[in-house]
């Protein structure tokens, strides 16, 4: 498989990664549903972010790669561990993407409408964790989402550095 097919499937993942994670702000009822419509968005955030940082490591340096490890480690963190681990997994997933979001911005490697997002998730999130507004926790996970959609939508081969 090219490098070019991989960045492509790697672009459609996170649109669909992100636009899944905006839906998921809005299910509610079956738990079972629930469960699998979460597993399969964060799947799709993973795979989608191999590709957002691959397609840049040469640029972003150790703090994009340690923002990388810190963003699948807090993923699995939620999927592995459950309700009693979401905060811990998504607090540590969120800080990851802030530093890959701080290296994109820093180095110039990549659109500035996704890691500013991520960034704005971080705000609206630690925002509404002191007085537990959980409408802020929604707004802050549905702009996490746009922001998956706005990298994968800029994630083209054309753009990646060469190999």
């Amino acid at each position: 498989m090219t490098r070019e097919v991989l960045l492509r499937l790697s672009a459609v993942a996170a649109i669909l990664g992100g636009g899944l994670r905006v839906l998921d702000a809005f299910i509610n009822g079956n738990m079972r549903v629930q469960q699998v419509a979460y597993f399969v968005t964060d799947t799709m955030l993973i795979f989608g972010l191999c590709g957002i940082y691959l397609s840049r490591s040469n640029r972003l340096g150790l703090v994009g790669l340690l923002g990388f490890v810190s963003s699948v480690i807090g993923l699995l963190i939620v999927r592995s561990f459950g309700q009693s681990a979401y905060l811990v997994g998504a607090s540590v997933t969120l800080l990851g993407m802030v530093a890959i979001s701080v290296a994109m911005l820093v180095r110039a490697a990549f659109q500035r409408l996704a890691p500013t997002l991520w960034i704005a998730s971080l705000i609206v999130g630690v925002i509404a964790l002191p007085f537990k507004l959980t409408w802020g926790f929604t707004v802050a996970g549905i702009i996490f989402g746009l922001g998956f959609v706005a990298a994968g939508i800029s994630l083209k081969p054309s753009r990646a550095l060469p190999e």
